[in-house]
């Protein structure tokens, strides 16, 4: 008895050994890699018991919860609260416009356009709907409920029963799936597997074996069919294969047990299983082998709970719902870019890259990072790393990496300069000078004779291999008037250009001088902190500003052009400039994302995340390989781009235009059949504000499901924006006291400028207001007349002349009389007004945003009382706008000798010295009667806003 006891209890203990294994995570290839990101209340679910998830054709996922309906665009969970309480179970479309809905109540209809909630009646009780399939190309809808299968087909409905009676197990139906011939259908229930014919009506109920196959249970949950098999769940049996040739089941062997929700078999044959309690079950169809198992862990992104009810999956897509875990899903990543790994064993991901080197010719690869030096070689498959703590480095901040003859040139940040044997690895400082052991070293160049020139902290270093000589050029023996050098670069002129901090320089060989001021005088503020220099094919020369964009200048320097966020960069931090293999078009890197540019079309594109970014910060290295394969340093590893196939720059395949998801007028969501938006968000085209609500803010989604805020979108509000903007986060524009007109709103992904959603945008004059000025205005008209008259009897006799003396006689005495009262002679007053023209004219002291009185009675030498007088007594004006002038002339100047198109308003008045919008404007309308664009237009000129 006691041995029958002790067997007993060890295959007790096997089976839960079996278990225990069965469970433990298995290694994976693509599953493996699964990364997910929860949605619960928090986010605004409105329960945490997922019970549905549903795609429609617009991209939206629907979820049925435990006590409503929500909506997910990738960002926000919005709520219907027509559901509100309700128990969702299942889900479809059966068209553009329609949702039909599925719960514990019966069938609903959501009219998406107009958000109205309708109940199907399905018979004359209350039933449960399990499951919904629309079969769009037959226009069918099948409903699964707990009482037989309801068919809607062509405007009739049909009560389909499988069983004895309505309440037979037969017609206790749980899930459905189309079958391979045309109208057939097959039907779990917990009466058996159930095949449908709905052309001819015909149906066959096929029962498994009970006892020994499923465990004594009966109960089917859902299905999945492949190829010739269909492959069923249990409520507590595991799973089941249905032969459709032999009608027969057989075992499934890696899922004996446990209560199955959902099976998903995807496009590469791999079948998911979803259990209550058991996470979900990755199985290879081929093998039929068990691949991985996604079990919830604390702290990391996996599955948000192992009582996974329902699963979605389509290509990259894959949502997980849960009981009380909200949902999860794997963020979308695209796949034009990638991170450098190497051999399995050193991978870039995550690594702040500053510079990086590929040596086609030996293989290697030097990599510099905020956290050291690495150097993978190609000869012996070694990686090493270099550091503080383990090499002569003496800063772990690598700034550049370039080819030093048969090895490597490393500068480091406040570290010095050193050589990195190709061949051996060694690390070596490049001399023994206290120089090349401290200072920083940021970029080195080559020139046709071979030498480098190399700038660092103190200066730049001119290094000639041959002679192994080095000489130094600083502010104290040369014309090189700044001490730390950023960048060097070497042009095919044999140039070479020097990028310091607060100016740029190019040394002239000829007479050995640092020249500097190059550029025109509208160029120069856009050089003074270049960080990278380019030339591209045709010769130009990019010059890449730490802050102001990018300046282009072309072979012969004459032609000057500067380019910002204003025209199409995303950001005007340009950290480096590279040609596409094939000429066609631009890479610029920044610090805000990546763009490419067609240099004959003009098109351009922006890439993020979403298109497989590691992050959007770039830094200064890049590099193009042989085979077509353009590098850049990026802040999260080293990233990678070779075209594929179509068009430079990823432009392939079809994309659809963001959705607005949602829309607020003066600060409140609009619900659909509100007075201003009578459809949803989605469905709107037009909008019309009122003069009094003015304010409107939209809400967008690519409905691509990636990481959230990795999409950068462009939005351009025509006849009010000027230009596009750009998102770098954020999916939300709003505008703010809207002028009465018709304007039309634009968004798009970056990643795709052809496609746009529009949204016409109106806002009506506010009436009221309109009254309320015509009858103040009146009301000043009336006084004013009232009191010009009482005026003019008063004065009437004056008119009368006594003697040679009439009333315009008497305005010199006024005059006189005021310019008595200033204390100071004519000449003391010409002399001031002299003195502060030629100041402004000379020495433009307008260009100073916070130019003050005193500073300019400091310049002319007189006090600030005197100045005063001057301006407001002897010419009739006052210190705001005596100055203005000055900056509004050279406004105009400014817009009539460049293209004014490329420019915003705003960036020229500050160039003009203008210290914000409000005062540029009010100051121009004041002096010219108009606004700068009306004035332009007067003038044959293009407006710049």
């Amino acid at each position: 008895m006691r041995n029958l006891l002790a067997i007993k209890r060890l295959f007790g203990y096997l089976i839960v050994l079996g278990v225990m294994v069965l469970s433990l995570p298995l290694p994976a290839v693509a599953v493996s890699e699964f990364s997910f990101r929860t949605v619960t209340v928090s986010d605004g679910l409105s329960s945490n018991i997922i019970n549905a998830i549903y795609k429609d054709e617009r991209g939206f996922v629907w979820l049925g919860t435990q006590t409503g309906l929500d909506r997910f665009d990738g960002v926000h969970v919005t709520s219907f609260p027509q559901f509100a309480g309700q128990t969702i179970l299942s889900l479809a479309e059966t068209d553009s416009i329609n949702l039909m809905i599925g719960t514990d109540k019966g069938l609903f209809r959501l009219d998406r356009r107009s958000e109205a909630v309708k109940s199907v009646q399905l018979s004359g009780q209350v039933v449960r709907v399990n499951a919904l399939f629309s079969d769009t190309q037959a226009d069918r809808l099948l409903v699964v409920t707990d009482h037989g299968l309801f068919v809607f087909h062509k405007g009739e409905m049909k009560r389909v029963l499988f069983g004895d009676n309505a309440f037979s197990s037969e017609n206790q139906l749980s899930g459905i799936a189309k079958g391979k011939e045309d109208d057939v259908y097959w039907l779990t229930s917990q009466g058996g597997l159930i095949m449908y014919d709905a052309a001819s009506g015909k149906s066959e109920v096929y029962h498994a074996d009970a006892e020994r196959q499923m465990g004594g249970s009966r109960l089917f949950s859902c299905l999945a069919p492949s190829g010739d098999r269909i492959y069923l769940g249990t409520r507590n049996a595991g799973m089941l294969c249905f032969d459709l040739k032999t009608k027969t089941f057989s075992g499934f062997p890696g899922m004996t047990g446990g209560d199955v929700k959902q099976i998903v078999i995807d496009e590469s044959d791999m079948l998911y299983v979803g259990c209550n309690g058991g996470g979900i079950q990755v199985f290879n169809l081929s093998s039929g082998e068990r691949v991985a198992s996604l079990l919830h862990s604390q702290g990391g992104k996996s599955i948000c709970s192992n009582a996974v009810y329902t699963l979605f999956k389509e290509k990259d897509l894959f949502f997980v719902g849960t009981y009380m875990g909200g949902f999860c899903y794997v963020p979308v990543r695209g796949s034009l870019f990638s991170v450098y790994s190497w051999k399995g064993s050193f991978d870039t991901h995550g690594l702040n890259l500053r510079t990086f080197y590929i040596d086609e010719e030996k293989g290697n690869k030097v990599i510099g990072t905020r956290d050291g030096l690495y150097f993978l070689s190609g000869k012996s498959g070694r990686v090493l790393r270099y550091t503080q703590k383990n090499s002569v480095l003496r800063s772990d901040i690598i700034l550049f990496v370039a080819p030093f003859g048969e090895d490597y040139l490393v500068g480091a940040y406040r570290g010095g300069l050193y050589v990195l044997s190709s061949g051996s690895g060694n690390l070596s400082f490049f001399g023994e000078e206290d120089c090349f052991r401290t200072e920083t070293f940021g970029g080195a160049a080559y020139d046709r004779e071979g030498k480098v020139w190399i700038g660092s902290s103190s200066g730049l270093y001119e290094y000639d291999p041959q002679t192994r000589q080095y000489k130094l050029y600083n502010n104290r023996n040369s014309s090189l008037t700044r001490g730390s050098v950023y960048s060097v670069s070497a042009d095919s002129r044999g140039r070479i250009w020097v990028g310091a901090g607060g100016a740029l320089f190019m040394y002239n060989r000829q007479i050995g001088v640092f020249e500097t001021d190059l550029f025109p005088e509208k160029i120069l503020p856009y050089t003074k902190s270049v960080r990278y220099i380019y030339e591209d094919r045709e010769h130009n020369l990019w010059f890449c500003d730490d802050k102001e964009g990018i300046v282009k200048a072309d072979a012969g320097f004459t032609r000057f052009e500067h380019y910002t966020v204003d025209d199409f960069l995303p950001n005007n931090s340009v950290m480096s400039v590279a040609e596409s293999p094939d000429g066609k078009g631009l890479w610029f890197a920044t610090q805000d994302g990546l763009l490419y540019l067609d240099k004959e079309t003009g098109a351009r594109r922006i890439f993020s995340v979403y298109d497989g970014l590691p992050g959007y910060v770039f830094n200064y290295a890049v590099q193009v390989t042989s085979d077509g394969t353009v590098w850049w340093g990026n802040e999260r590893g080293l990233v990678s781009y070779r075209k594929p196939d179509g068009k430079e720059g990823g432009h392939c395949g079809n994309a659809c235009p963001p959705v607005i998801t949602s829309i607020s007028v003066a600060g409140k969501l609009q619900q659909a059949g509100s007075s201003l938006m009578p459809c949803s968000a989605p469905f709107t085209e037009e909008i019309t504000l009122s003069g009094s609500e003015n304010n409107i803010a939209l809400d967008f989604s690519s409905l691509n499901y990636a990481e959230k805020n990795t999409m950068l979108y462009e939005c351009c509000l025509e006849g009010y924006d000027g230009k596009w903007k750009t998102f770098s986060k954020g999916n939300q524009v709003s505008y703010t006291d809207l002028p009465a007109g018709s304007y039309l709103f634009k968004v798009r992904a970056s990643s795709w400028p052809d496609a746009v959603r529009t949204l016409k945008v109106n806002v009506r004059p506010d009436y009221l207001l309109v009254m309320g000025i015509a009858v103040v205005l009146l009301v000043c008209v009336l006084v004013f007349l009232m009191v010009y008259t009482g005026v003019f009897r008063r004065l009437l006799p004056s008119k009368r002349t006594d003697g040679d003396v009439t009333l315009g006689d008497k305005q010199p005495d006024a005059h006189k009389e005021k310019y008595q009262k200033s204390k100071m002679d004519a000449e003391t007053a010409a002399d001031i007004e002299k003195k502060l023209h030629d100041c402004m004219a000379q020495e433009k002291l307008y260009l100073n945003p916070d130019l003050k009185l005193q500073d300019v009675a400091s310049a002319v030498g007189y006090s600030v009382v005197e100045v005063s007088q001057t301006l407001n007594v002897f010419m009739n004006t006052n210190f705001t706008d005596f100055v203005n002038r000055y900056r509004v002339e050279l406004f105009i100047r400014r817009m009539q000798e460049r293209d004014a198109s490329k420019y915003t308003l705003v960036s020229l008045s500050e160039e003009c010295g203008f210290s914000s919008r409000t005062s540029f404007f009010r100051s121009f309308r004041k002096l010219k009667g108009m606004s700068p664009s009306e004035y332009m237009k007067t003038r044959g000129g293009k407006s710049a806003e």
